[in-house]
């Protein structure tokens, strides 16, 4: 009782700090990337997911060791089962989510970057391990299998962890991922789903997927700017001028529209995307990051969904 309403609080935490920081959490003023600085509110729901992704991997190896040397129990096989099954969905929306970012951030979807490819491979290998379960009718053998093809999968876990470090990758390295407040408030998104992780091992809680499906919509909503005020990028910015990707020159302080408007000497507001609506001018934070949350809500609602029938 007190796990299912723990997994409860754990799921409206996540869904309403997820809605927060893509739509109000800080980004950085000035990124060297192509695209707009406001994609980097992807951070925030992608980056929280890969980390879970090898959490989920990590696990999945050390209960198939477990069972290999002590013996598998019932749970050891259960907690085996939905680690894996984590590892393909996680794998898959890492995959999914950091193209959409790519698009924005590098310039194209497949860049053929080793992070991106690898973590490709890895959802594809481990979305064969149902089968391998269910494939098998001797129960013992299916385990054994299943414990064989973990501890192999792992191979590729750790691929896809050095691949930025030994080749050169668009990714940044392990642990050079954003510090400061970014770093901070995505380090509290990573807490929440480790935590939400673990306590799906010892209880279900039927019904709370569907306030996953309530998130995707409001994240949906929150792009409603896209739809009604079509926005357009900002190319050049003066003191006193804003200039826009089809030429247009709007004669607005582009401090009113995003502050600090010059960072270093450069101006914060160039490759980001505003609006105008009734004369004024405001910021729209890209919508790849709202895309991205709302398939986060959606790959969560199915993981939920899978643990009820583990």
């Amino acid at each position: 009782m007190y796990l299912t309403t723990l997994i409860y609080i754990l799921v409206v935490l996540d869904v309403v700090s997820a809605l927060y920081f893509v739509n109000w959490g800080p980004f950085p003023l000035v990124v060297k990337e192509l695209g707009a600085p406001t994609a980097y509110l992807n951070v925030y729901v992608h980056v929280p997911a890969a980390i879970v992704l090898y959490i989920a991997a990590a696990a999945a190896l050390i209960l198939a060791v477990w069972g290999v040397w002590r013996g598998a129990s019932e749970r050891v096989v259960k907690w085996m089962d939905f680690s894996a099954h984590v590892v393909a969905l996680l794998g898959w929306y890492a995959f999914i989510s950091g193209t959409i970012w790519a698009a924005e951030s590098w310039g194209t979807p497949f860049a053929l970057d080793p992070r991106q490819m690898s973590i490709l491979v890895l959802a594809l290998v481990f979305s064969i391990y149902p089968a391998i379960r269910r494939g098998v009718e001797d129960p013992d053998r299916s385990v054994k299998l299943a414990q064989v093809f973990v501890i192999a999968g792992f191979v590729l876990v750790v691929v896809s962890l050095v691949a930025p470090i030994v080749a050169q990758a668009f990714h940044p390295r392990p642990g050079s991922t954003l510090t400061g407040t970014m770093g901070a408030y995505m380090g509290v998104r990573i807490l929440l789903l480790t935590a939400l992780f673990f306590a799906l091992f010892f209880s279900k809680a039927r019904g709370a997927g569907w306030l996953y499906v309530a998130g995707a919509l409001a994240a949906v909503l929150l792009m409603y700017p896209w739809f009604v005020h079509h926005p357009l990028r900002v190319v050049n910015v003066t003191q006193s001028t804003i200039v826009l990707e089809d030429g247009t020159t709007l004669n607005v302080p582009p401090d009113s529209v995003l502050s600090p408007a010059f960072f270093n000497g450069t101006p914060t507001l160039p490759k980001n995307f505003v609006a105008v609506e009734g004369g004024g001018v405001f910021l729209v934070r890209h919508f790849s990051a709202y895309v991205n949350a709302a398939l986060y809500f959606a790959f969560m609602f199915i993981l939920l969904k899978i643990r009820e029938r583990l």
